[in-house]
């Protein structure tokens, strides 16, 4: 079996004054244990050159984490200057673009933490610059300290959503790794979680196949709600689709052209 493409752009990291490229393993593991071939798409100089080859291959798009989006990407507010850290522009264009050719094309597309909020941001939505500094909330949305990987707040879900069908329970304790986040929706996304402070923490978007965001990881959280695993299962399905739709099996008779 051919396995369908699934583009997931690299964050970059420096070792000994040289540049790396990577994608964090949970991501590459799942993908692979859902059937798709995960290919990485640098965020090296001259990856736009090859952006049209990579669009003709791909079946999904995969957006994980990484530096904050470029205030010039949406429409900001002074917070969002204030409040700014480090940024990758390049990271920005290719993401974007990509991104926008699968919604051209009903591509799935699974959106995770700053994918979530690149995802809102490329659906004309606005960011905060800095959550809890701005909605001067007590719930932390990020934990520095010992507890970093294993800290969980609680979120709400909205039921009738497909997050309420993958989690079939009413709140779910996430884990949060996050400053920035959605200030306002894009156009025709649909929120499906909130937490506490009333932040956004997952949206879709029902005119497409599968557009999803979310501002937690799942895969990081896999062994704790069965839901983790669908949200990826649900990712997977939409991408065998979208690959079926694209290259039809040819039925017995048919003129090869």
């Amino acid at each position: 079996m051919k396995r369908p493409v699934v583009l997931v752009v690299t964050r970059r990291t420096s070792r000994k004054h040289k540049f790396i490229d990577y994608v964090g393993e949970f991501h590459l593991h799942l993908l692979i244990r859902l059937r798709t071939l995960p290919i990485m798409v640098p965020v090296a100089e001259g990856a736009r050159a090859c952006l049209s080859q990579y669009m003709a291959d791909m079946r999904g798009l995969l957006l994980v984490e990484g530096e904050d989006i470029e205030p010039k990407r949406y429409q900001h507010e002074q917070a969002n200057i204030r409040h700014l850290e480090k940024t990758h522009a390049l990271k920005d264009e290719i993401e974007i673009r990509l991104a926008r050719h699968a919604l051209r094309h009903n591509l799935p597309i699974l959106g995770i933490c700053r994918g979530s909020q690149l995802l809102n941001v490329i659906r004309g939505g606005t960011l905060y610059g800095d959550v809890q500094r701005e909605k001067q909330s007590a719930l932390k949305h990020i934990n520095y300290g010992e507890h970093y990987d294993d800290y969980r707040h609680p979120v709400s879900v909205v039921p009738a959503t497909p997050l309420a069908k993958w989690y079939r329970r009413p709140t779910l304790l996430v884990n949060s790794y996050h400053h920035q986040g959605v200030r306002r929706l894009g156009r025709h996304l649909q929120a499906m979680a909130h937490a506490g402070d009333g932040l956004i923490e997952a949206f879709y978007d029902p005119r497409y196949r599968f557009v999803v965001g979310l501002q937690f990881h799942p895969e990081r959280m896999l062994e704790e709600y069965a839901g983790n695993w669908r949200v990826w299962q649900a990712f997977g399905a939409a991408v065998h689709q979208a690959s079926a739709a694209r290259n039809p099996k040819r039925t017995r008779g048919q003129p090869r052209g």
